[in-house]
């Protein structure tokens, strides 16, 4: 007679250890699902700042920021001789070129001329400059890579002789910064970039030729 084959451990360890596999996998895949759908606290509190009925410019909340009304937006002025608003280095409003600084994600190597960046601001575009000085390459081409680069209604260029290493402008805001790791970097864009409650000319595009 032939002996019958004992029970081979192997077998049971695949009826046992698959069902605790797909077990483990599906909790794992229920922690990362998880993850994506709620968001964190930073998440959540940039969200907050997203302009609404509710708030039209989410901008005031954030600490630091210096707001100027600028009643001004003529695009002759500035043809004629006029500069632009100087109240603020850089500026944040007034008269300016009827030319434009395009702002669909561009990063500018070099300084670009003050009165075309204006009329970019006006348009809902969020303009970065950095002082060359105090601004490690590094970190210039990381924000160049991960952050402008393509970017709707966002504009970068260096501006020697800034009073803080970082600045952001939108119309008629601007918030100094001592580096882009500070969280109110991501909350100045996320407020004012294409806000059409806070820009003259809103829809009006960043593209060059729109």
């Amino acid at each position: 007679m032939s002996e019958q084959p004992e029970d081979r451990p192997v077998g049971r360890w695949s009826r046992i250890g698959g069902p605790l596999v797909l077990l483990l996998a599906a909790a794992s895949f229920g922690v990362v699902a998880v993850s994506v759908l709620i968001p964190s606290d930073a998440e959540r509190e940039l969200a907050s700042f997203a302009p609404s009925a509710e708030q039209p410019d989410p901008s005031t909340r954030i600490p630091g920021i210096v707001v100027t009304p600028i009643a001004d937006h003529d695009h002759e002025a500035a043809a004629t001789g006029s500069p632009a608003d100087r109240r603020a280095v850089p500026p944040v409003g007034g008269p300016h070129n009827p030319g434009y600084t395009a702002c669909d994600g561009v990063a500018y190597p070099d300084p670009i001329p003050d009165t075309d960046a204006v009329h970019a601001l006006e348009r809902g575009a969020v303009w970065i400059t950095y002082d060359p000085a105090r601004t490690a390459p590094n970190t210039v081409q990381a924000l160049t890579v991960t952050r402008v680069t393509d970017a709707d209604f966002l504009f970068m260029s260096p501006y020697p002789g800034l009073d803080s290493p970082i600045s952001l402008q939108a119309w008629g805001h601007r918030l100094a910064l001592d580096t882009p790791d500070d969280p109110r970097f991501e909350l100045f864009i996320r407020a004012l970039s294409d806000n059409p409650n806070t820009t003259p000319l809103p829809d009006a595009g960043c593209a060059p030729g729109t």
